[in-house]
C-alpha cells in the first residue's frame, strides 16, 4: 500500500478492531460498510483481503506481513485487489502481488489489472487452429497442443513434469510468444532450478517467473494462479500470444483447503471446500483462443500441472481438471523407471483440441506410431514369456525401440517441428535400419547439430510441406541419398 494508516483511515472514516487471530485469518469488528473482496489494512502495516462477512465480525485473511496484535485497528482501503502489470516484468522474478523477489532492484508498474476478471464471452472465442510447438517431439507429433487450449499435464512427483514445461516454455519464448510460469507453493530450491533452467536455455528474458514458496502464507500461494491469469491478460490486450504455466494445482488446492478450514467452512470430499470446482474452472476458463476490439486472434494457452499418487488418475482434484481442460498429457512412472525422457504414456494422454491443429502428414505420422508402439508393447508382453520369437515379433519390438529413441530427449533440448519431421522421414525411410537404438540417439544428436547449422537446404521447409508420408519420404531420400 502506498498510502499511510492514518490517510486510509481519514478516507474511510470507518475503524475496526482485531477480535480474533487463527493463523493467517483474523476477525475484525466495527466496519459495517466492508464489501467482499476488499482490501483492508492494520495500523502495523499488515494487508488483508475480506473472505467473508457475518452480522457482527468480518473474516480477512493475510496477505503481508504476521504477528497480528488483539485489538489492533483496521481500515478499510474502499479497493478490491488488483495486481500490476508491465511488460517490465519480462526476465523477473516476482511474487503474487508485484513486488520483485530477485536482487534486480524494483519494477515501475504500467496499470493495475483486477485479480478475478470474468472470463472472455463465447462470442469473444475463436476456434483453435494454431499449432502450439513445444519443441518436445513426444508431445508436437502424438499429444498436440493448440495456441489457446487448456492441456494438463499430470503425473507422479519426479516424473518429468516440470522439465516438459519448461522445454514447452524455451520452444514459444524462442518463437516470439510471452511465457509466464507460476510456481504454486514450491521450495526455493525448485524455483533456483526455474530460474537456472530457463536461463541456461536462453528465454528469461521473454519469460516471467511468478513465485509463492510453502514458506509464504497460505493466502499468497492461493492467489498466485490468478495473478498469472490477470499478467497474462495484459499481455494478450497488448496483442501478444501468451504460454502460462500453472505448476502446480493439486498444491494450489492444498493450501485453500488450509485457509477454508481455518475458516471453519464446511469440509467436503478429502477435506476440500465444495467449492473447490469451482475455483479452479474460473481460473482455466479465463484461458483461450480470444478476438480482441480490433479483430486480431491473440490467444492464452494454459498449462496446468497437477500431481498424481502412484499413478492414480481417479484422484479428486485431478478428474477436476480433467474435466475442466481440453485433454491431458500423462507422465507415467513406469516409463520413467525404464529410462525414457520424456515420460509421456501415448495410451493415456489425450488432445481433444489439439488433434485439429494437425496437417495430413501429421495425422499419417501420428496414426502410424500408433500403431507401431501398440504392437511393440504386445510384443514386450509376449516377450517376458521367455517363449521363442517370431520374426514378426522381433521386428515389432526393434521398431518401437527405435521410435522411442527418436521420441526419447534431454531435458535442455528443444527440437523444431522441422526437424521432428526429418527425424521420422529418415526412420521411414529405412535409413537407420541397420542402426540400434543408441546410434539412432547419436544420430539424432549430429543431425540437431547440422540443422542449426543450417546444413540441411531446404529439406526443413520441404518436410513441413510434404502432404504425405511418401512425400516426406521422397524428400528425405533426395537429400540424404543424392547428397
Amino acid at each position: 500500500m502506498t498510502k499511510d494508516f492514518q490517510t486510509i483511515l481519514n478516507e474511510t472514516g470507518e475503524v475496526g478492531y482485531v477480535e480474533a487471530v487463527s493463523q493467517s485469518v483474523f476477525y475484525v469488528s466495527g466496519l459495517p460498510k466492508a464489501k467482499l473482496n476488499e482490501l483492508v489494512v492494520t495500523e502495523e502495516g499488515q494487508v488483508g483481503i475480506i473472505s467473508s462477512l457475518s452480522a457482527e465480525l468480518v473474516e480477512v485473511v493475510l496477505l503481508t506481513g504476521t504477528d497480528l496484535r488483539n485489538k489492533a485497528r483496521v481500515a478499510r482501503t474502499g479497493q478490491s485487489l488488483t495486481v500490476p502489470v508491465s511488460s517490465a516484468f519480462l526476465g523477473r522474478i516476482i511474487n503474487p502481488l508485484g513486488i520483485p523477489l530477485d536482487t534486480k532492484g524494483p519494477i515501475r508498474a504500467d496499470f493495475a489489472y483486477p485479480i478475478e476478471a470474468k472470463a472472455p464471452d463465447i462470442n469473444m472465442r475463436e476456434r483453435v487452429k494454431d499449432p502450439l510447438e513445444t519443441g518436445v517431439a513426444a508431445v508436437d507429433l502424438q499429444v498436440p497442443i493448440g495456441k489457446g487450449q487448456r492441456e494438463l499435464v499430470l503425473g507422479d512427483q519426479k516424473t518429468g513434469k516440470t522439465t516438459f514445461c519448461l522445454q514447452a516454455i524455451a520452444g514459444q519464448a524462442r518463437a516470439g510468444s510471452i511465457c509466464i510460469y507460476a510456481s504454486i507453493g514450491k521450495k526455493r530450491s525448485d524455483l533456483e532450478f526455474v530460474e537456472k533452467s530457463l536461463t541456461d536455455l536462453g528465454v528469461i528474458a521473454n519469460t516471467v517467473i511468478m513465485a509463492a514458496t510453502a514458506s509464504d502464507p497460505a493466502t499468497l500461494v492461493y492467489l498466485t494462479p490468478f495473478s498469472a491469469m490477470s499478467l497474462a491478460e495484459y499481455f494478450r490486450d497488448q496483442g501478444r500470444n501468451v504460454l502460462v504455466v500453472l505448476d502446480d494445482l493439486t498444491t494450489h488446492a492444498r493450501f485453500y483447503r488450509e485457509t477454508s478450514l481455518l475458516s471453519r467452512r464446511t469440509p467436503g470430499r478429502q477435506s476440500y471446500p465444495g467449492d473447490i470446482f469451482h475455483l479452479h474452472a474460473r481460473i482455466v476458463e479465463r484461458a483461450g483462443n480470444i478476438r480482441l476490439k480490433d479483430g486480431r486472434n491473440v490467444s492464452i494457452t494454459l498449462l496446468p500441472v497437477a500431481e498424481t499418487l502412484e499413478a492414480d488418475l481417479a484422484g479428486y482434484i485431478q478428474t477436476n481438471l480433467m474435466a475442466m481442460t481440453d485433454g491431458h498429457i500423462f507422465f507415467d512412472i513406469n516409463e520413467m523407471k525404464k529410462g525414457r525422457h520424456p515420460a509421456v504414456s501415448f495410451e493415456f494422454s489425450v488432445s481433444r483440441v489439439g488433434n485439429q491443429t494437425k496437417t495430413p502428414l501429421e495425422r499419417e505420422i501420428s496414426d502410424f506410431v500408433m500403431e507401431k508402439l501398440s504392437a511393440y508393447r504386445k510384443a514386450e508382453e509376449v516377450s517376458r514369456f521367455g517363449v521363442e520369437l517370431t520374426t514378426q515379433t522381433l521386428q515389432a519390438l526393434d521398431t518401437g525401440e527405435k521410435l522411442l529413441a527418436i521420441f526419447n530427449q534431454d531435458s535442455q533440448i528443444v527440437i523444431p517441428k522441422e526437424l521432428q519431421l526429418i527425424y521420422m522421414g529418415i526412420f521411414l525411410a529405412g535409413l537407420w535400419r541397420d542402426k540400434n537404438p543408441k546410434q539412432v540417439q547419436v544420430e539424432k544428436m549430429r543431425l540437431l547439430g547440422e540443422f542449426f547449422q543450417g546444413r540441411f537446404g531446404n529439406l526443413p521447409s520441404l518436410a513441413r510441406k510434404a502432404s504425405s508420408i511418401k512425400a516426406l519420404v521422397k524428400e528425405v531420400n533426395t537429400f540424404f541419398r543424392g547428397s
